[in-house]
């Protein structure tokens, strides 16, 4: 796995922290939506599938097809390279799955206001900014869908950077629930540090 390889996974996992950080595990939606995510100075477009607390995002990354589905219910997230048929397994730690909403210690670390009401994509939701005590961990601000029980837009603001995610020309329902498994022809990578 050449430079290119490893730039990909590396923007993959990016990624999935970044999704870990904004879902938690007893969302009930079923969706599918495009996917903006913007960090720094680049842009990556992909689509998102949504079923209860199951995630799965695609990405073309430099050329190459990435799959990521986390999996809560089994305590894993994969990381899927098609064209490869390969894919990691990575441990989803409750400090990696942090989602604000969830936290039950939340208002001991963060100061937390609802800013009111905003429509996203055709969905009325409740802005909430999260202010944290540790400076170093910035502001987050979600907009949660009334209907879905979900964020559609995040924008995360930190001392080491920026970031935008946004769910757009979201479709609920008709999820398949194979999207979050792995084809039986992959082969698992490993690495170090992963199961």
């Amino acid at each position: 796995m050449g430079k290119r390889g490893l730039f990909g996974w590396g923007m993959v996992l990016v990624v999935v922290a970044v999704i870990f950080f904004l879902s938690g595990s007893s969302i009930a939606a079923e969706f599918s939506a495009d996917l903006l995510l913007k960090q720094g100075g680049e842009t990556m477009t992909g689509k998102v599938y949504v079923k209860g607390d199951k995630t799965r995002q695609e990405f073309v990354q430099q050329g190459q097809k990435q799959v990521t589905i986390l999996r809560p219910d089994k305590g894993v997230t994969w990381v899927l390279m098609p064209a490869e048929k390969i894919y990691m397994e990575m441990s989803s730690q409750e400090d990696a799955t942090y989602d604000p909403q969830l936290d039950p210690n939340i208002k001991d670390k963060a100061e937390i206001k609802l800013l009111g009401k905003e429509t996203v994509n055709g969905y009325m939701c409740d802005k909430y900014q999260y202010s944290y005590h540790d400076t170093s961990m910035g502001t987050l601000t979600q907009w949660l869908s009334e209907k879905l029980n979900y964020p559609i837009k995040t924008e995360y603001k930190s001392p080491s950077g920026y970031m935008l995610t946004e769910y757009k020309n979201i479709q609920e329902g008709n999820v398949q629930g194979s999207l979050f498994e792995v084809p039986g022809d992959y082969a698992l990578l490993s690495l170090p540090g992963m199961r």
